[in-house]
């Protein structure tokens, strides 16, 4: 997903608004802070450009009056800045106060007003808000469409707007908006945008379990990054990764390891530390689909330790990384560090995304199965109880994480000898699995489905046998 607005933009917004001499010492100090925020905003220092970045906001108010541009503008590279700290619910702020600063202008139009919408779209789909995003990011392709048509900044918000569909399980809806993205860039003349559009149609794919069509369009997509960006961009390396997701759903693990440490390895050790710890996050989680835990193991922690230092312990990528260790470490029976990771995982993602985050669902599947390890069956069922509130609280029905959830907690019930609590929830999920594979036109992913429901459908007669109903 992408925001962002660049120095020049800025700038010629701020030149435009200089309307008397004598307020020329006053704009210069504003130009030269928003330079120095924007060039530590390039180089991972989005702390030091947070503060720079507000005062500039402030004083263009003060400076130009509350019905000019600017002020709404610079409160746009504030609320990134704080976006980027991990503030999300700070930025979502400054994201609205900028829209309340635009709005003054009193042209509905105003480009700004696209871009500030984008932004906030994606600050609330990142905070698991994915129904407040859509029709945020809708309202930016509405305003963006308006000015330009279907180019440029409009495809850019298309393509968020098609993120958000996925997130609320509506692939198809996704793969459609995707592919109108990818057609419009394939008449331009732009070879890098065209390939973040096939990355992400290719990612999507994925999602389908169109493995090959995902492997054909991150292929043309790697292409054109290598020859735009070479092998070293952070942009090639995630385009790698996808391709190694792709190799081993199709049963090609092997190559899936060699295609993810190439990822890996097209990123420097001194530079990129969030994108490195990325990848050594996929490529722990391909080793461990091969019970290669002993390799997966220090990759995760290595990834931890980047995210720590790069984002400081309260991040939710921060807790993100502690999860994948901590699925690491109950793979190799250290069942106690796991639950104390996936605890502080839980504590970072609740003050930082609140309690109702699908980021939560993870960890606390996680914990469950910890608690399961260790024999302590009303701290498992407690974790999966919890998980399936908050899936019912963040995803719409049918979603397949919200089916996952409601079915593992049945599960845990039907194994406490709980039938009678189980088998409402078991049921309810195969309905809905075999709804939701009925409304696939895809065949593959029917059959691979049709496992998961053959599953429940036995655990749901087992549970009404117990249950006597």
């Amino acid at each position: 997903m992408r925001r962002g607005l660049t120095t020049a933009a800025v700038l010629g917004l701020m030149l435009a608004g200089w309307p008397m001499a004598a307020a020329a010492q006053d704009a210069g100090a504003i130009q030269q802070a928003v330079n120095q925020g924007q060039r530590l905003m390039q180089s991972g220092r989005a702390v030091e450009a947070e503060p720079l970045f507000r005062r500039s906001a402030e004083d263009a108010e003060r400076l130009w009056g509350a019905t000019s541009p600017d002020a709404g503008t610079l409160t746009i590279l504030w609320a990134d800045a704080l976006h980027e700290t991990g503030q999300a619910r700070e930025a979502e702020a400054a994201y609205r106060l900028a829209l309340t600063r635009l709005d003054r202008i009193g042209e509905p139009g105003h480009p700004m007003i696209g871009l500030a919408l984008n932004n906030l779209g994606l600050n609330l789909h990142e905070q698991g808000r994915y129904a407040e995003a859509l029709a945020t990011l809708e309202r930016a392709v509405a305003i963006r469409t308006a000015i330009e048509g279907e180019t440029g900044a409009t495809l850019v918000s298309m393509s968020n707007q098609a993120v958000a569909l996925k997130a609320l399980g509506r692939f198809y809806e996704a793969d459609a908006l995707y592919s109108r993205v990818l057609s419009a860039r394939r008449r331009g003349a732009d070879p890098l945008d065209l390939a973040t559009s096939l990355n992400n149609l290719g990612a999507n794919r994925l999602m389908l379990d169109r493995a090959p069509e995902a492997e054909t369009a991150l292929r043309e997509a790697l292409a054109l990054r290598e020859a735009g960006l070479g092998g070293g961009h952070p942009l090639t390396a995630q385009t790698l990764s996808l391709l190694a997701d792709a190799l081993a759903v199709q049963g090609r693990p092997e190559a899936a390891v060699m295609m993810q440490r190439r990822a890996l390895d097209a990123l420097p050790a001194d530079t990129h530390p969030l994108d490195r710890a990325a990848a050594m996050t996929n490529l722990a989680g391909i080793l461990k689909t091969l019970d290669r835990n002993a390799e997966a193991v220090p990759l995760d922690r290595a990834a931890l330790d980047l995210m720590r230092k790069a984002l400081g312990p309260d991040h939710p990528e921060t807790a993100a990384a502690m999860i994948g260790l901590a699925d690491g470490l109950l793979m190799t029976g250290e069942v106690e560090a796991a639950r104390t990771l996936l605890v502080e995982a839980l504590r970072v993602q609740a003050a930082a995304l609140g309690d109702a985050h699908p980021a939560r669902l993870q960890p606390l599947f996680l914990l469950g199965v910890a608690a399961g390890e260790t024999d302590d069956r009303p701290a498992a069922i407690a974790a999966l109880r919890e998980a399936a509130r908050v899936a019912e609280a963040a995803l719409p029905p049918g979603h397949l994480a919200r089916i996952g959830a409601q079915a593992n907690l049945g599960a845990a019930l039907a194994a406490d000898r709980r039938p009678g609590e189980a088998l409402p929830l078991l049921r309810a999920a195969g309905r809905s699995l075999r709804a939701d594979r009925s409304a696939r036109r895809d065949p593959d992913r029917v059959r691979r489905d049709l496992d998961a429901w053959r599953h429940l459908y036995r655990l749901t007669v087992t549970a009404a046998w117990d249950a006597g109903g």
